[in-house]
């Protein structure tokens, strides 16, 4: 019964790695922009993936980060500096991209940094969370994840 169980349990990881590969699309399509010095797409980009950014890492700080630290308090430390890292270089690329100063060369940096982070977070967080957390947490942290995706992409330059 309980194998049973474990089949129809909701992936966690499937989910935030979709939302991984959701957030590099975006970027893609900054870079795109970038390239073609698209100053008003650039914006509208920037601003849905800074957003989906942000979303993305509150809801691994408020739903599986704090659960991650009482089984493992330094895979939760490396990912919150991973996270603050993250955020600086976003203010930073944000402020470039106002001032029109944002090089292609940084952002494609910023991407591989990126990359880094979500191996990083996979090994560290999400196969942690499918080992650990019961169903019901599982789809909760889904649900919020949803349901932050879908609120940031209504405030995030869509409209």
């Amino acid at each position: 019964m309980h194998a049973q169980a474990s089949k129809v349990s909701p992936a966690v990881r499937d989910h935030f790695l979709a939302d991984h590969r959701r957030l590099e699309d975006l970027f893609e399509r900054l870079l795109t922009a970038l390239e073609a010095n698209d100053r008003e797409d650039m914006a509208l980009v920037w601003t849905e993936f800074e957003s989906g950014l942000i979303g993305h890492m509150q809801t691994e700080e408020l739903e599986l980060i704090p659960v991650l630290q009482r089984d493992s308090p330094r895979s939760a430390r490396i990912i919150m500096e991973e996270h603050r890292h993250i955020r600086t270089r976003l203010a930073e690329l944000g402020m470039a991209l106002d001032l029109h100063t944002l090089r292609l060369d940084t952002a494609r940096a910023f991407i591989d940094e990126l990359r880094a982070h979500a191996k990083s977070e996979d090994r560290l967080l999400y196969q942690w969370a499918e080992e650990s957390l019961d169903d019901a947490e599982k789809e909760s942290v889904i649900q919020l994840l949803a349901e932050r995706v879908r609120a940031y992409r209504l405030r995030g330059g869509k409209g």
